[in-house]
């Protein structure tokens, strides 16, 4: 297999983790596609929800339980070797308080960047940092 074909096979796991988990709130796919030492690097994060698919699927949980209409659009993919950054957007109404973002009644938007590492057919850690905002 090429290296290219292994690219695109990292992008559509990448994709894979917003769409199917957050969008279509189809928490199984964390186990498919996950790996059983996931990390997720993000400061907000509570440490104890930083490792392994389960630990995922509480965090996709409460973020679109939080915001019921939530819409991700995926703005640009970049990938490179064992590497796919996703710059983002995500609109939606915060009806509950999720990492430091204040329920409201109004709908926001926020931005920011995943930067998956996959290995052997697997995402095994993300760097992610994101803000309330818009790209401008």
């Amino acid at each position: 297999m090429s290296d290219f074909q292994n690219q695109e096979e990292n992008e559509v796991l990448a994709h894979r983790f917003h769409m199917d988990m957050f969008q279509k709130r189809d928490l199984s796919t964390a186990d498919e596609i996950l790996a059983t030492d996931f990390v997720w690097r993000n400061p907000l994060i509570p440490s104890e929800l930083t490792h392994g698919p389960e630990s995922a699927k509480k965090i996709a949980s409460a973020v679109v339980d939080s915001m019921p209409d939530l819409r991700i659009t995926h703005d640009e993919t970049i990938s490179k070797n064992d590497k796919v950054m996703i710059r983002w957007t995500i609109n939606g109404t915060a009806k509950k308080e999720l990492f430091g973002i204040p329920a409201s009644d109004k709908p926001i938007t926020l931005v920011g960047f995943d930067l998956f590492r996959l290995y052997n057919g697997k995402i095994v850690e993300m760097w992610q940092q994101f803000s309330v905002g818009s790209w401008s």
